[in-house]
């Protein structure tokens, strides 16, 4: 087996995002329940996710793993028990992933 073919191979069986967010919602869950309204944690790795922050502002617990190339557009997961944030997309239950376009 070629070395293209073996890596093209591991990389259709390596989990996908979906799959680690499924892994690690039930850790996500627990860490959103636990911080209080303007707390901050740094980075961490819940499940199979690494986040650089985990915030709760306004209600809603943001999950944020990572910014674009310019340092704006964060984006993750945010835990919204009041329904869809603006901008949002619903990924299951109370999550959302998110793209923030103001960093």
């Amino acid at each position: 087996m070629s070395a293209a073919l073996l890596l093209a191979a591991l990389v259709a069986l390596a989990p996908t995002e979906d799959d680690r967010f499924a892994g690690s919602v039930a850790g996500m869950e627990a860490v959103a329940r636990s911080l209080a309204e303007g707390e901050e944690l740094g980075e961490r790795t819940v499940g199979g996710l690494t986040f650089e922050r985990v915030f709760r502002e306004n209600g809603l617990v943001y999950f944020e793993l990572g910014r674009g190339w310019l340092g704006d557009r964060a984006h993750g997961y945010v835990r919204s028990p009041r329904g869809r944030p603006d901008g949002a997309d619903h990924v299951a239950g109370p999550w959302y992933r998110y793209r923030d376009a103001e960093g």
